[in-house]
């Protein structure tokens, strides 16, 4: 049996090193309190230790070498707004973070409206806001990426609503990530907090520019109320370069609806995590992905939806598109807990394949322990159909052009789900410039 030392990966020196070096200028380490919450996080980080190849979940996506990486702490750059305004959704409320730091200069005022907070979580640590304080070291006690975010969290949002609220407008959060000369670490963090019947639309857009050894360790931690709504629209999009590895953790309370759709369209390393707990019940959850990977690039989905309470739904719906000697990896799980009865819980993951060299590791899986539910999972992985091909074929386009359309057509069931249009259309963009011949097809998104 694999003891807990052959499952971790001890992190290198480099570590201890940078965290006694920067630990003065993190924000709110200057307040007692923060400031031990950092340095017993980071203690804890190298007690977990990074996942080894034994670590079940992680056994499809190595990061070993991100344990001898010396990394140094991403400094603030300027942009200006022409590199982003591709990227912004006319309409929204724009937060803009470059290398993981807020941009004053690209982003709009916060919220005037006293129920609302719209801000930077920097400057929530230095006012050591007590929603921040109290929901830093609420995320999963024994993954090791979390509490190295707790440790070096340098910036990321603060967004607040009190019961009843809504915004007339989404909120976009924007991170960039910009090319350094050295291997970058950036941690953003973002507490979102949607109050009792609140209503808020959330966009969140993470984009790498040009050549990038950066490693983005993202957490999110969101928390939707009784009976409010949350529309979260996630895009990751840029150069085929960097490294993101991020959770995002959901309490759900009853009566809400959730619907998160999330689309990977770059990244040389990128794992997205999600956790939802349906707290109550009466909760409608909706759990959206598409990704598309090719060259040498690896994605990986792991999901996990627990019913904690009777009377909920919930619906993963994932599609994957593989080219090239890609590898993508899909572990969905539902777990339905004893008391909650009367659960409707469904998952499928789609995989089409554009290349022999390319795989698929899919695992959706079922734990249910209550005997009145209606759950079920499914996965399949494919190719094109010859016969449709040979139909677009026959009305005169190319054989890569007809490709192109298939594949596009494939993902799009997911890409209409998003709940923006504006997001949807990047995302469609992005997908048909990455597919060849696909340019010349843009009038199709």
């Amino acid at each position: 049996m694999a003891t807990m030392a052959d499952r971790s990966i001890v992190p290198g020196a480099p570590y201890p090193a940078l965290f006694g070096a920067v630990l003065p200028e993190l924000p709110g380490s200057r307040h007692a309190g923060i400031r031990r919450l950092r340095e017993a996080s980071f203690d804890r980080f190298m007690a977990l230790g990074l996942p080894g190849p034994k670590a079940e979940a992680w056994k499809y996506t190595p990061v070993g070498r991100l344990a001898r990486a010396e990394f140094v702490l991403a400094p603030p750059i300027g942009l200006a707004r022409a590199h982003v305004e591709p990227y912004l959704v006319r309409g929204a409320t724009h937060l803009v973070f470059v290398n993981g730091h807020f941009s004053a200069d690209l982003s709009d005022a916060e919220s005037a409206d006293e129920r609302i907070t719209v801000a930077s979580l920097a400057g929530a640590l230095e006012r050591a806001d007590p929603a921040v304080v109290a929901a830093l070291p609420e995320s999963d006690p024994t993954r090791a990426f979390s509490a190295l975010n707790e440790a070096f969290a340098t910036d990321g949002c603060l967004i607040r609503l009190t019961e009843g609220a809504a915004l007339a407008q989404p909120i976009q959060l924007l991170f960039v990530s910009v090319g350094q000369d050295r291997p970058v670490l950036i941690n953003p963090r973002n507490v979102v907090i949607v109050g009792d019947e609140a209503r808020l639309e959330l966009l969140e857009s993470h984009v790498v520019l040009g050549g990038n050894r950066s490693l983005t360790n993202l957490v999110n931690q969101v928390m939707v109320g009784k009976g409010a709504e949350l529309r979260h629209d996630r895009l990751q999009t840029g150069a085929a370069e960097g490294t993101i590895i991020g959770q995002t953790h959901y309490d759900i309370a009853a009566d809400a609806r959730l619907t998160q759709t999330l689309a990977t369209l770059g990244g040389a390393l990128v794992r997205n995590e999600i956790r939802a707990v349906m707290q109550g019940s009466g909760i409608e959850a909706a759990f959206n992905g598409m990704y598309f990977v090719r060259e040498r690039q690896h994605v990986d989905n792991n999901i996990l939806v627990d019913h904690a309470a009777p009377g909920s739904v919930s619906d993963q719906f994932y599609k994957g598109i593989l080219d090239g000697q890609s590898r993508a990896v899909f572990a969905g799980k539902i777990v339905v807990r004893r008391d909650a009865q009367k659960t409707n819980a469904y998952q499928a993951n789609n995989n089409l394949l554009l290349s022999p060299d390319a795989e698929i590791d899919t695992k959706p899986e079922l734990e249910i322990f209550a005997d009145d539910v209606k759950c079920s999972h499914g996965a399949t992985a494919g190719e094109l159909d010859e016969r449709e091909l040979f139909y677009l074929r026959s009305r005169g386009l190319d054989p890569a052009t007809a490709r192109s359309v298939l594949t596009f057509a494939f993902a799009g069931a997911v890409l209409e789900r998003f709940t923006n249009p504006a997001v949807a259309q990047q995302a469609k963009t992005a997908l048909l410039r990455g597919l060849p011949g696909g340019a010349a097809l843009e009038e199709l998104a």
